[in-house]
């Protein structure tokens, strides 16, 4: 039985390291996210698992959203399509998956970054030498973005490199007794944070001041925190002011946007025709990447008042298909973007489970509020979470269920007492 266990402990910190960090490589039709189902070979040949008493309790959360989606899909006569079939025994295995290997998941968390860090450093250096190639300081058209190293833009390396950043920062305040491989982690921690400041982007820049400004007020009494907290902000800070791009795309937004809703306010009576043309004779100008994230709310919000209830597990298409046409938009391009996935998680959960969604948000962010007492990998946990609010890719992507999944599970084992 021990030996069954081992392999399956190895293999899901295989599946793990790939589902958090490896979700944007894909060959043909396999990607490596996939991997987080190894585990499975070896979680049905321990007779462990087959208890119907906890069978029930790991499956229950799955059976609801499968409820849910049923329901849905019937009393709206949604088709229901082999994307979805996928995506719903995904959702079964991941939640399978995670819960058993819950009580050593902070090992295989602590195991698996460790990991990343120290072989994205390495292959990194080695890339970027081997190719000679040249780093664009640029929120949008960033050096990832040019050569797809692993990840396909700057931002989807944010999400990760900001959790890992937070994670690290956080672990090496805590004044511990130091051993000699801990120096070997500082030392290849130095070398990732200068890649990620190297080839920011607004989603790291912003997410980085967010999680930080967090970090430091649950920690007012942990000066190395608040040292390194106040450090990183204004690094953030200094860097998001001083690129066109990336105040473009964050503070410089602010205006724009507030007179885009003006705009639309006073011409909603209008009809969709003549709102287009008025548009196409004004100067109203605002980042492709800004409009898309208020576009994909507008289809939230319509989608919410007509489906109070949502529109079903993975189904946000069909809200934006619904809705797109009828947003006013400065950039028409923008119907493209996030047809799948909106373009946060935020939009994506309150459009596909409406109030539900809505009240699960809210909870997590009055968790956020209650938190008192943290380690490293709690700051890991909310960090990925937050920047997945901030740029939405999906539950499958990022390690975004998952993570959801073990930080709300954490709590439950807790006594949800908030400790």
């Amino acid at each position: 039985m021990n030996k069954i266990e081992n392999i399956n402990f190895i293999l899901f910190n295989i599946g793990l390291f790939s589902f958090l960090f490896l979700w944007d490589l894909k060959f043909n039709n396999f990607q490596f996210r996939y991997l987080i189902i190894l585990p499975i070979l070896c979680l049905i040949f321990n007779p462990k698992i087959y208890n119907i008493r906890s069978i029930f309790k790991i499956l229950i959360i799955p059976n609801l959203i499968l409820i849910h989606f049923l329901y849905i899909s019937i009393t709206n006569n949604y088709s229901i399509e082999i994307r979805d079939i996928l995506g719903l025994i995904f959702l079964y295995i991941i939640f399978f998956v995670t819960i058993h290997n819950f009580e050593k998941f902070e090992e295989s968390l602590e195991k698996v970054i460790d990991i990343f860090t120290i072989l994205f450093s390495v292959a990194f250096l080695t890339y970027f030498i081997h190719s000679k190639s040249i780093l664009n300081l640029d929120c949008y058209d960033g050096w990832f973005f040019n050569h797809k190293f692993i990840f396909v833009e700057n931002s989807h390396f944010s999400l990760i490199s900001v959790s890992i950043i937070n994670y690290y920062i956080y672990k090496f305040c805590q004044n511990p007794p130091y051993k000699n491989y801990d120096y070997i982690k500082i030392f290849f921690f130095i070398i990732f944070f200068i890649i990620s400041i190297l080839n920011f982007s607004t989603t790291f820049l912003v997410g980085l001041i967010l999680t930080q400004t967090y970090i430091l007020i649950k920690n007012l009494n942990n000066k190395k925190i608040i040292m390194s907290s106040l450090i990183l902000i204004i690094i953030s800070s200094t860097i998001l002011l001083n690129y066109k791009q990336c105040t473009e795309r964050s503070l410089g937004s602010i205006q724009p946007i507030y007179k885009i809703f003006v705009f639309k306010n006073e011409f909603k009576n209008k009809s969709l025709e003549q709102q287009k043309n008025i548009l196409s004779n004004n100067d109203y100008r605002i980042n492709m990447s800004v409009e898309t994230f208020l576009v994909s709310l507008e289809i939230s919000y319509n989608s919410i008042l007509d489906n109070l209830l949502g529109v079903g597990f993975n189904k946000y298409q069909i809200a934006h298909k619904n809705y797109i046409d009828k947003i006013v938009k400065i950039d028409d391009a923008i119907k493209k973007n996030n047809i799948y996935d909106g373009s946060t998680n935020i939009s994506k959960i309150t459009t596909e489970y409406g109030i539900f969604g809505i009240i699960f948000i809210l909870f997590f962010l009055f968790s956020l509020f209650k938190r008192r007492k943290f380690n490293q990998f709690d700051i890991f946990l909310i960090s990925l979470i937050c920047l997945q609010f901030l740029r939405g890719v999906g539950y499958f992507n990022g390690g975004f269920l998952l993570i959801f999944l073990v930080y709300f599970y954490k709590l439950h084992r807790e006594g949800w007492k908030f400790k």
